[in-house]
C-alpha cells in the first residue's frame, strides 16, 4: 500500500474515524488491526504470518525472561538468543541472495562446476525496520532503561506500527510507549499540523521526486546515449530524488502520528545545509544513525577487544594516535553494517558504508592541515562564500558515493561515473538535447520553482518550526501558502498514468 495512494488514504481516513470514535481504552487495538491489516495487505500468505511470528513470539517470550533475570547470567544468554534469532531470519531472508552471488561469481572465477540456486523471497515489508527496532528492545530491557510488555498484543503494536514499516524512523519502546497505548482525543491543533505535514510529504514525492526520477532513469538506462553533463546531473539529481522521497516518506507517517497523538523522533534536519560528511548525517537517517551508535559503535568501543586494542596501540602510536585506531576500527564496522542494512548487495555496503568512512576519516585526519593552509593563506572560514564552498563540496561528496547506491551493479556505477569525464559543457544549453531525457521544458521550470521551495523551507526550518511560523500568520496569506501546496500538488503532482509506486526507495529496506 503505497504512501500517496488513494487506497492508502482512504484506509488512513477509516482507521482515524475508528480510533476517535471507539472507547479510548481500546483505541490501541485499532492501531494493532489497522497494522495487522497494512502489514498483509494483498501479501497474506503463510509465509508473510510465520515471518512476523518468527520474530514476535521469541522477542515477547524473550523480554519477559530477560526482566526476570536481570540479576543472573541467564539474562544475557536470552539476550544474545533473541538478538541471534531476529538476526538469523534478517540474515536469511535479505543476505542469502547476496552469498549466493559471491558464491557463483567465485565458483565461475575458478571454474567450478557449481551454481547455488536461492530462490525464497522475504515477502514481509519493513523486515529491516522492526528487526533492528526488536533488537534495540530486548536490549534496553537488559540495559534496564525500559521494562517487559507482558501484554502479546501490545508487543505486537510496538512492533507492527503500520506508519513506520515503509520507511521508519526507528523508535525506541520507552520512547513511544506512553503514546502508543495511551488514551487519545482528536485535537485541532494536532490535526491541522499533521496535515500540514502530510501535504508537505506529498508535494515532494509527486511533484519533485518523481520528477527528478524522470531524468534519473532515462540517463541511467542509456548511458551511451546520455553522458558526460548529462550523468554528472543525474548524479546530482538523484540525490535530491532520494532525499524528497525518503523525507516526504517520513513527512506523510509524522503527520499520521501526529493527528493520533504520537510523537515520533524527526528522521531529517535539513542535511543539504551540512559543511561537511559527519555533519551531513548527523542530519540525515539521524533515527538509524543512533541506533548504530547506542547498539554497535559504543558497545564495540566498549568491549574488551577494542580496550586491549586500545592499550596496545597508545603505548606503540602514542596516546594522541593510539586512541583514534580503534576508534576508527568500530566506525568502520559501524559504517559497513550501515551500507549492508540498506540491501543485500555490495554496491550497498560500498556506496552508503565504505565511501561514508572514507569521507569521514579524512575530514577527520585532514582538518588540522586545512586549518593550518587556511590561516597561512588568510583564507576566513567564518565567511559565507567558505561556507558556501564546504556545503557544495559535502553535496558533491554525498551525490558521488550514491552513484553506487542508484546503479545496479558496481560496474555499472564505475562506468557511470568514467563517462562524466566525456564531458561537453554545451549540451546542457541545446534546447534539443536537454529536453529529451525525460523532462521537457514545463518540468524543468516546475522543478526549479519546487527546488527553490524545498530549499526555503528546508532553511527555515533550521531556525525553527515552520508550521509553526505559518500558523502565526495572518489568515489569508496562511490559507494562501496551503492553497498553493494543495493546488501544486494536483496540478504538478506526477500520478496516474506512468506513476510507478515502486519508486518509493526505502520500500523495501
Amino acid at each position: 500500500m503505497v504512501l500517496t495512494s488513494l487506497t492508502f488514504l482512504a484506509f488512513c481516513i477509516i482507521a482515524l474515524m475508528i480510533f476517535f470514535v471507539v472507547p479510548k481504552k481500546v483505541q490501541w487495538f485499532v492501531l494493532l488491526g489497522s497494522s495487522i491489516f497494512f502489514l498483509f495487505y494483498k501479501n497474506l500468505h503463510i509465509s508473510t504470518v510465520v515471518q512476523a511470528l518468527i520474530i514476535l513470539i521469541p522477542t515477547y517470550v524473550l523480554g519477559i525472561q530477560i526482566e526476570k533475570n536481570l540479576e543472573t547470567k541467564k539474562a544475557k544468554i536470552f539476550l544474545i538468543l533473541g538478538i541471534v534469532i531476529i538476526l538469523g531470519q534478517l540474515i536469511y531472508l535479505k543476505y542469502t541472495n547476496l552469498f549466493a552471488s559471491l558464491v557463483n561469481h567465485f565458483c565461475q572465477l575458478t571454474n567450478i562446476n557449481f551454481a547455488f540456486e536461492f530462490s525464497y523471497k522475504n515477502s514481509l515489508i519493513g523486515i529491516s525496520y522492526y528487526s533492528l527496532i526488536m533488537i534495540g528492545y530486548l536490549t534496553d530491557i537488559y540495559r534496564k532503561t525500559c521494562k517487559a510488555q507482558r501484554n502479546p498484543l501490545k508487543c505486537a503494536l510496538f512492533m507492527s506500527y503500520f506508519p513506520i514499516l515503509t520507511s521508519g524512523p526507528f523508535i525506541r519502546y520507552e520512547d513511544i510507549e506512553k503514546d502508543l497505548y495511551g488514551e487519545h482525543k482528536l485535537k485541532y491543533d494536532s490535526l491541522c499540523r499533521g496535515l500540514v505535514r502530510i501535504l508537505w510529504g506529498v508535494f515532494k514525492i509527486l511533484v519533485i521526486s518523481q520528477r527528478l526520477g524522470m531524468f534519473v532513469d532515462t540517463v541511467y538506462l542509456d548511458i551511451a546515449t546520455y553522458n558526460g553533463c548529462f550523468t554528472i546531473l543525474a548524479m546530482l539529481f538523484f540525490t535530491l530524488q532520494l532525499y524528497t522521497n525518503f523525507s516526504g516518506s517520513i513527512d506523510i507517517i509524522m503527520g499520521i502520528s501526529e493527528i493520533i497523538g504520537i510523537s515520533l523522533p524527526e528522521n531529517f534536519t535539513s542535511p543539504f545545509f551540512s559543511k561537511t560528511i559527519t555533519e551531513f548525517w548527523r542530519n540525515w537517517h539521524i533515527t538509524l544513525g543512533a541506533w548504530l551508535k547506542d547498539y554497535i559503535f559504543y558497545p564495540l568501543q566498549k568491549s574488551n577487544f577494542m580496550q586491549s586494542l586500545t592499550k596496545k596501540c597508545k603505548n606503540k602510536f602514542g596516546k594522541k594516535v593510539g586512541k583514534k585506531i580503534p576508534m576508527y576500527l568500530s566506525m568502520l564496522i559501524m559504517w559497513i553494517l550501515i551500507g549492508a542494512w540498506h540491501e543485500g548487495a555490495l554496491k550497498f555496503i560500498i556506496g552508503s558504508g565504505i565511501l561514508q568512512f572514507i569521507f569521514i576519516l579524512f575530514e577527520d585526519l585532514l582538518s588540522p592541515i586545512a586549518e593550518k593552509v587556511n590561516k597561512k593563506l588568510g583564507i576566513n572560514s567564518e565567511t559565507f562564500s567558505y561556507k558556501l564552498y564546504q556545503v557544495i563540496r559535502t553535496y558533491l561528496l554525498f551525490s558521488l558515493s550514491m552513484v553506487f547506491f542508484r546503479a545496479p551493479s558496481i560496474m555499472a556505477a564505475l562506468r557511470i561515473i568514467h563517462s562524466m569525464f566525456i564531458f561537453n559543457p554545451w549540451v546542457l544549453l541545446d534546447n534539443t538535447s536537454i529536453y529529451t531525457a525525460g523532462l521537457d521544458i514545463y518540468d524543468f521550470r516546475v522543478l526549479i520553482i519546487s527546488l527553490v521551495a524545498l530549499f526555503v523551507v528546508d532553511g527555515l526550518a533550521r531556525k525553527g518550526d515552520v508550521r509553526e511560523k505559518l500558523f502565526k500568520q495572518n489568515i489569508v496569506f496562511r490559507w494562501s501558502m496551503l492553497y498553493i501546496l494543495i493546488f501544486s500538488i494536483l496540478i504538478f503532482g506526477c500520478y496516474g498514468v506512468g506513476y510507478d509506486p515502486a519508486a518509493f526507495i526505502y520500500r523495501n529496506f
